[in-house]
C-alpha cells in the first residue's frame, strides 16, 4: 500500500502517478508536508532537500495520521530535474520491493517521452550526436537511471537481509522444542516444524494440507473435540488463545498438552494465517503425578497420609449424606512400638510399621482405604459398611496379624489395639467427632490390652 508522486522540490504535487491509500489530502497542488505528522515535517523538508542537492534517498520513515491512527511510511525519492522530485511512499519496507515495477515503469514512460523528444535530434550517418538541449536531457537520463539503480541497489540489499532474518527465524523454530505449525489464510499448512511432527507422532511433511486431512483433533476435559472450533474462533476474531493441560489425538497416540493458537495480522489488521504452538507437558504430568503421590503419601509405610486419609473421609462422609450408605472406621494404635524402638532401634520400629500398614492393606477390601495418621497410630474407612461388617473384617487382620507372629523371626510380637465408630445419615457426626469416638474406643481396648499384660 502506497503511492507515487511528482512534486516540486518545495514538495508541492504536480502529478499523481499512482494511489492505492485512502489519503483525503493526497491531490495535485498541495504541499506533501501538510499531510504528515508534525514532528516529521522538518524530516521531510531534509529528505526534499537532499534530493534537491542531487541526491537519491531512501528508506526515510515517516507518520501519517489516517482515521485516528498514526501509519508509519517509508519514503524513497531521486531528483528528475530541477523542478520535479519524484517520491516513491510504501508502508512496508517489504512493499517497496512489490512497487518496485511499478517505479521501474514509470521511470521507463518518463525515459521513453524523454527519448521521443531526442530522436529529431540525431543522425544517421554512422554518428549519433547529442548537442545543446539533447545531451542535457541525456545527461538528465543517464542521472535518473544512475539513482535507479542505486535504488535498486537498496532494494536488493534489503531483500536479501529480509531473506537471511526469515531463514534465522525458520532455523530457530525449527530448532526449538515446541511444535511450531503455520496456517495460512485458508487454514493450510505452511509451516511444520520437526518438534511439531514429533509430538503428532508422524513422519510426513504437512506442507500445503489441512490438520483435519490428518485426523488431527484436541480433547479438553470432557473430551470434546476442540481444535477446529479454536481455529475458527481466532479467524473469526484474531487474538490469542490458551488451552492448558488438554490432550492432542493424532496417529493412535493421546498426548497431553499446552496449547496456544496466534493470529497473524498486517498492521491493517487483515488476517493472513495463524500460528499454532504445541508443548509435550508429558514429562510435566508425570512429575506432578509423582509429586501428588508424595504429597498424599506416608513415605515409611507407602499408605495415605494423614491428610490425605483426612480428605479422603470426608468425601466419604458427603457420600453417606447423599446416598444413605453406612460408614465405618477403625482408629488402630500399634502396641508396644516405643519397646521395640528402645529394644532394636528405630529401624526396627519402622519395620514393624511398615508390616502393619501390608497387613491392614493386604485384608481389607477394594472399596475401602487405610492411612497412616502419625507415630504408631492408622486409620481404616470401611465404605458402605456396618459396624458388624467391618469387625468381620477385622477378624481377617487379627488372622493375620496371628500368623505373621507364628512365622516370623522378629524377638517381638505385632499387637493392635483398635476402636469402631459408625456414621449413618441419621446422625449428625462430624469427620473429627467421628475419629474422636473412635479413638476413644481404642483407648479403652488399649488400656485392656496393658491390664492383661
Amino acid at each position: 500500500m502506497g503511492f507515487a508522486v511528482l512534486t516540486s522540490p518545495e514538495l508541492k504535487i504536480k502529478n499523481i502517478l499512482y494511489n492505492d491509500t485512502s489519503f483525503s489530502g493526497l491531490e495535485e497542488g498541495r504541499i506533501l508536508a501538510s499531510i504528515v505528522q508534525d514532528k516529521d515535517r522538518s524530516k521531510i523538508l531534509d529528505f526534499s532537500q537532499n534530493i534537491k542537492n542531487g541526491k537519491g534517498e531512501f528508506g526515510y520513515e515517516i507518520h501519517i495520521p489516517l482515521d485516528g491512527k498514526i501509519e508509519l511510511y517509508n519514503f524513497s525519492g531521486i531528483k528528475e530535474n530541477e523542478n520535479t522530485i519524484l517520491i516513491l511512499a510504501s508502508r512496508l519496507k517489504e512493499d517497496i520491493l512489490n512497487q518496485y515495477d511499478h517505479f521501474m515503469k514509470m521511470n521507463n514512460q518518463h525515459v521513453n517521452k524523454i527519448r521521443s523528444l531526442l530522436k529529431n535530434q540525431i543522425t544517421t550517418d554512422n554518428d549519433t550526436v547529442l548537442s545543446g538541449e539533447s545531451a542535457e536531457l541525456y545527461n538528465e537520463i543517464s542521472q535518473v537511471n544512475n539513482e535507479l539503480m542505486n535504488v535498486q541497489r537498496e532494494l536488493t540489499k534489503t531483500n536479501k537481509e529480509l531473506d537471511r532474518q526469515k531463514e534465522r527465524y525458520y532455523a530457530t523454530l525449527r530448532s526449538i522444542g515446541e511444535g511450531v505449525i503455520a496456517l495460512g489464510e485458508n487454514k493450510e499448512v505452511t509451516f511444520i516444524n520437526e518438534s511439531a511432527l514429533n509430538i503428532l507422532n508422524l513422519d510426513q511433511d504437512l506442507k500445503g494440507t489441512f490438520l483435519s486431512d490428518h485426523n488431527i483433533k484436541v480433547l479438553n476435559q470432557n473430551e470434546d473435540e476442540i481444535l477446529e472450533e479454536l481455529i475458527n474462533e481466532v479467524c473469526h476474531k484474531p487474538q490469542i488463545i490458551k488451552k492448558e493441560d488438554i490432550k492432542l489425538v493424532s496417529n493412535n497416540t493421546k498426548t497431553p498438552i499446552d496449547l496456544t493458537i496466534s493470529s497473524i495480522q498486517l498492521k491493517n489488521e487483515r488476517l493472513i494465517g495463524l500460528v499454532i504452538v504445541i508443548s509435550d507437558i508429558t514429562q510435566k504430568k508425570e512429575q506432578e503425578k509423582k509429586l501428588k503421590k508424595l504429597a498424599a503419601t506416608d513415605r515409611l509405610t507407602d499408605i495415605m497420609n494423614r491428610r490425605m486419609g483426612t480428605t479422603y473421609l470426608e468425601k466419604q462422609i458427603e457420600r453417606v449424606k447423599r446416598e444413605g450408605i453406612d460408614l465405618t472406621v477403625c482408629f488402630i494404635d500399634v502396641n508396644d512400638l516405643k519397646e521395640v524402638n528402645d529394644n532394636y532401634g528405630h529401624k526396627e520400629g519402622d519395620k514393624l510399621l511398615k508390616s502393619v500398614a501390608q497387613i491392614l492393606t493386604d485384608n481389607i477390601r477394594n472399596i475401602d482405604a487405610a492411612a497412616r495418621f502419625g507415630g504408631d497410630e492408622f486409620l481404616i474407612i470401611f465404605n458402605d459398611c456396618k459396624l458388624e461388617e467391618a469387625e468381620d473384617i477385622w477378624d481377617r487382620i487379627e488372622q493375620a496379624i496371628d500368623n505373621w507372629n507364628q512365622n516370623t523371626e522378629k524377638s517381638y510380637k505385632i499387637s493392635l489395639s483398635k476402636g469402631f465408630a459408625q456414621k449413618t445419615k441419621e446422625d449428625n457426626l462430624s469427620l473429627d467427632e467421628l475419629i474422636n469416638k473412635a479413638d476413644e474406643r481404642m483407648y479403652k481396648d488399649k488400656v485392656e490390652y496393658h491390664n492383661q499384660k
